[in-house]
């Protein structure tokens, strides 16, 4: 029975340093989030990622094995949580109009939701994307989201409501595009020299469900056959 109660606590005692590690390292990467896309990979400092986190440098480089490879995580995080939005997504569910409308719907709310996404990105195009380019994991959630939108264009050529010359890649530029800018330029928006009741309705949400559906419909005008 001892043997039996010291095993028990053992298994509780590892179970618990488990939890206590997950804990560690989702609080690293929430503030290496903020950090990376405030002042990119040259930028960011591990001295002030661990100054906002309850741990210590030695264990960031231990988790994550250098600056580089925090980073790394990062970038694949935030792929992970902006794909969210598709994880319930169907694209054979409604018409083939439809479908496109909720995948530019869900793009929309990805970006909107996760600027700091958007910044990251920046950043790491600037520099050539090297780290996306080196992510399998990033490449998979992109070749996911690529083969809906081309599993819904099929759809709607074949019953003739879009376009036959039209390119998936083509429509997915033009949304992710127009989503992009939206929140990429949000600040610039405020300081174009619009009136202050303008600045006021920019930052309202009615601006951004106006934005929603501009884009939307942008996305299938695009793609339309004559016939509709």
């Amino acid at each position: 029975m001892k043997e039996a109660a010291s095993f028990s606590d053992a298994s509780h005692a590892a179970e618990a340093a488990v939890r206590t590690s997950d804990h560690v390292i989702a609080d690293i990467l929430e503030v290496a989030t903020r950090e990376f896309a405030s002042h990119g990979l040259a930028g960011a400092r591990i001295e002030k990622i661990q100054q906002q986190t309850r741990t210590s440098k030695r264990m960031i480089y231990y988790h994550f094995g250098s600056k580089e490879g925090l980073y790394r995580a990062v970038i694949e995080r935030a792929f992970e949580l902006v794909r969210q939005v598709d994880r319930d997504f169907d694209p054979a569910a409604g018409t083939p109009q439809q479908a496109l409308m909720h995948i530019a719907s869900n793009a929309f709310d990805a970006f909107t939701q996760h600027p700091e996404f958007v910044r990251l990105l920046t950043f790491e195009n600037l520099a050539g994307a090297p780290f996306i380019r080196q992510s399998q994991h990033a490449s998979r959630l992109n070749r996911m989201a690529m083969a809906d939108l081309e599993s819904v264009l099929k759809r709607g050529q074949a019953d003739g409501c879009m376009r036959k010359d039209i390119k998936p890649l083509d429509v997915y530029i033009n949304m992710v595009g127009l989503c992009y800018y939206h929140v990429a330029h949000h600040a610039g928006y405020l300081a174009a020299g619009f009136q202050s009741k303008e600045s006021a309705r920019i930052q309202s949400d009615t601006f951004h469900q106006q934005r929603k559906r501009a884009i939307q419909d942008t996305c299938w005008r695009y793609v339309r056959s004559d016939a509709h």
